[in-house]
């Protein structure tokens, strides 16, 4: 497994990171704080799970359902 999967994303992410900022004098500390603490540790979850089992990840592709964040794993 190489650490050089494309990341893609649906527009709904973008819209929904933007409604989850609320706070202007956070300025960008609340996208990192959404990226950090909400999405990489089920990414990284998934890509350590995968590695114990032995299978590859060739994509990561982020949606929106019912206003959660989704991943697949292709």
């Amino acid at each position: 497994m190489s650490l050089g999967q494309p990341l893609t994303y649906d527009e709904d992410v973008v819209q929904l990171i933007a409604e989850r900022c609320t706070e202007l004098e956070c300025g960008g500390r609340m996208i990192d704080s959404i990226l950090t603490n909400t999405m990489l540790p089920k990414i990284s979850e998934e890509f350590l799970h995968r590695m114990i089992e032995g299978k590859n990840i060739e994509r990561v592709h982020i949606n929106v359902q019912d206003s959660e964040f989704t991943y697949t794993f292709d």
